[in-house]
């Protein structure tokens, strides 16, 4: 009988640099750990009622792929507490220009994205909450919608493999400063139990609907902001009952919360904060939120 080397069989990350024309490098990925860096990169688009939750810069130095189908990566989301509960709607992952895996053709690859909750052992991946399945369509961030996970405490986006390298998805790697060390991976075709990627940070991001308990038209038509972008002073004119607003900047930090109960107009004045984007987040009696966006230009 034929023996089959076990090398063949080795299924493991593959990290190519993009200048490297095609070489495998194997270096590991230089990680620095910071708890508190959490970027909201954007809104998707302005009106879409979806923030973009990111811990990479946007640039991919590398990326990453499994050689065989079933392989997992993921990030864990570390829930500020002004965002609890939420609605994971939808993710974001970078694959790049197609040139990684060499040889390889990602469009038109599937994969799927799915939001488990961190009640596993040791806090990683535990109870799957949903899942989608999804296709590399075009090139750079493909934008996946049509999750419906509510969580309430951290949570990973778990991208499977659904194909073999080289015509597989790849994820781009944010290997620049600072690294924060939550992007996870899971040799499942083997058995093994998640641990702690090599690569970070893996550039996986999630969807979370701004509108919580508020159904979407009642919260756009209900709650007008003016100027946006604002200057000196933003005014808001409430329609819907409210119970308190604060501004939050882009790292999260809450600036300023003020309670607004029986308010039908209420102002803030914007002179003294950076230029910058920020979220109104609106909370209602019951609990209820929706965040909208805010841009300051002086």
């Amino acid at each position: 009988m034929k023996r089959v080397k076990l090398i063949s069989l080795f299924v493991f990350c593959l990290l190519i640099a993009v200048t490297g024309r095609g070489q495998i490098s194997a270096k590991p990925a230089n990680i620095w750990q910071s708890d508190d860096f959490q970027q909201f990169t954007e809104s998707m688009p302005s009106d879409s009622g979806y923030i973009v939750f990111s811990y990479d810069d946007g640039t991919a130095e590398n990326y990453c792929a499994w050689q065989l189908a079933g392989n997992m990566n993921a990030v864990k989301f570390r829930m500020q507490s002004y965002l609890y509960p939420a609605s994971i709607v939808g993710a974001r992952v970078y694959v790049g220009d197609g040139s990684y895996p060499a040889g390889g053709n990602i469009l038109h690859q599937p994969f799927l994205v799915s939001v488990y909750d961190s009640d596993g052992e040791n806090g990683f991946p535990g109870t799957l909450i949903d899942s989608v399945s999804a296709t590399v369509n075009n090139y750079g961030w493909v934008t996946v919608t049509g999750l419906n996970a509510f969580v309430t405490a951290d949570f990973f986006i778990v991208i499977t493999q659904l194909s073999n390298a080289p015509d597989c998805i790849p994820i781009g790697v944010d290997e620049t400063a600072p690294k924060v060390s939550q992007s996870y991976s899971r040799n499942f075709v083997i058995g093994n139990a998640w641990v702690l990627s090599s690569y970070q940070d893996l550039m996986i991001n999630a969807l979370i609907s701004t509108n919580v308990g508020l159904e979407e038209p009642q919260a756009s038509e209900e709650v007008k902001i003016w100027p946006n972008p604002a200057d000196e002073i933003v005014k808001f004119e409430l329609n819907v009952p409210l119970k308190t607003l604060a501004l939050i900047n882009s790292s999260g930090l809450t600036l300023l919360e003020e309670n607004i109960i029986s308010q039908t107009f209420f102002s803030v004045n914007t002179s003294f904060y950076l230029s910058g984007v920020y979220h109104i987040r609106f909370t209602a009696a019951g609990g209820d939120f929706f965040i909208r966006k805010l841009v300051v230009v002086h």
